[in-house]
């Protein structure tokens, strides 16, 4: 975009007090999109850390079906679908987490 399009020209060039309004509203848009990426880039390592948590607790859940433990209640056959629907949830965070990954590196390369 052209300067002339953005300021008013004076005799001695452009109008200070346009320009520094433009300043400002480009650092607190900074600003704005900073604080974006940051809040961005904790909740990205808060879904990391929970993603972990759920992958070894599925870890543990698949070496623990192999064998049971006691003695199977008639309410077993729930436990399956609990089980399916734990990974589903998982699959899904992690797909979440992907996606903010990718939003977290947009925001960076924009920022640079």
């Amino acid at each position: 975009m052209d300067n002339k399009a953005l300021f008013n020209i004076e005799s001695a060039g452009y109008n200070k007090a346009e320009v520094e309004r433009y300043v400002s509203t480009l650092k607190e848009e900074y600003k704005k999109v900073y604080e974006y990426a940051k809040s961005t880039e904790a909740n990205n390592e808060k879904l990391k850390k929970i993603c972990r948590a759920l992958s070894e607790e599925n870890k543990a859940l698949k070496a623990n079906g192999a064998v049971p433990a006691a003695p199977v209640a008639p309410a077993a056959p729930a436990a399956p679908a609990s089980n399916a629907a734990a990974v589903e949830a998982a699959e899904k965070m992690s797909a979440l987490i992907a996606a903010l990954s990718k939003e977290n590196e947009i925001l960076k390369a924009k920022l640079n």
